[in-house]
């Protein structure tokens, strides 16, 4: 035998010895409390230290966007709250201007009588507002002391208002622009019901006319005046002026 193969042998015997002693001390060291607990850690299925973080992250997340949540629903609720109170409020308002008006009708004393002065007739050179104010005193029907009109009368619809006081202020200020036009005219208030079915409104209605086409000559005067009208039934409560 050689001496390289001689060496070789001596290398594969040590190595082959070392080998045997460390699984020898691999079992020692298994047999030790210490060396149970490495095993059983690196045996048990516990995830990582970085796993744990990140699961940990995601259930944060999670509990954070439920309490967003939750802050959103209250603030839905909230807000629906306050507008069912508005509405409330705003039914409220409707119904004791429904009893305002109706409270007035029961307990409006008889009025006074009111006989209208017969007027000249206009100049031929009077101005066109003159002559349709002329026309409806001279056609009209005698006004009498009645706050409801007891036979079909006909006036103009000059507007709306949410209040008594409202149409007491319309009727003042239309008086003071159209004094020729609205001459020898008194106001009543009429309970008309609201545009495509809405809430009743108080209507301004001043009269009496004669006619229809009496009517509609005077609201084209307004109208060219600058003033919402439209005929009417005279037909309503006598507005009380202070």
């Amino acid at each position: 035998m050689t001496a390289s193969r001689r060496t070789q042998l001596i290398r594969f015997g040590a190595w082959t010895g070392l080998a045997t002693l460390a699984v020898l001390v691999a079992v020692i060291a298994a047999r030790t409390e210490t060396g149970v607990r490495r095993i059983a850690s690196l045996m048990s299925p516990e995830p990582p230290a970085a796993a744990r973080s990140a699961k940990e992250l995601q259930l944060a997340n999670r509990a954070f966007d439920q309490e967003a949540e939750q802050r959103r629903l209250s603030e839905a609720i909230r807000m629906l709250a306050a507008d069912r109170d508005r509405l409330l409020a705003r039914v409220s308002t409707l119904e004791r201007n429904v009893e305002d008006v109706t409270g007035s009708i029961a307990k409006a004393p008889p009025a006074a009588a009111n006989l209208v002065a017969p007027q000249a007739a206009p100049e031929p050179a009077a101005p066109a507002q003159s002559r349709v104010a002329a026309g409806h005193l001279a056609t009209g029907s005698p006004a009498g002391a009645e706050s409801v009109a007891t036979k079909t009368e006909f006036g103009v619809d000059l507007g709306t208002n949410a209040t008594i006081e409202g149409l007491r202020a319309l009727w003042a200020r239309l008086k003071a622009n159209q004094p020729g036009l609205l001459e020898g005219l008194r106001p009543v208030m009429a309970l008309r019901e609201g545009p495509r079915g809405g809430a009743p409104e108080l209507r301004l209605i001043a009269g009496p006319l004669a006619n229809a086409s009496v009517a509609a000559r005077l609201c084209a005067a307004l109208a060219a005046a600058g003033q919402a009208c439209q005929p009417a039934v005279f037909d309503g409560q006598r507005l009380a002026l202070r």
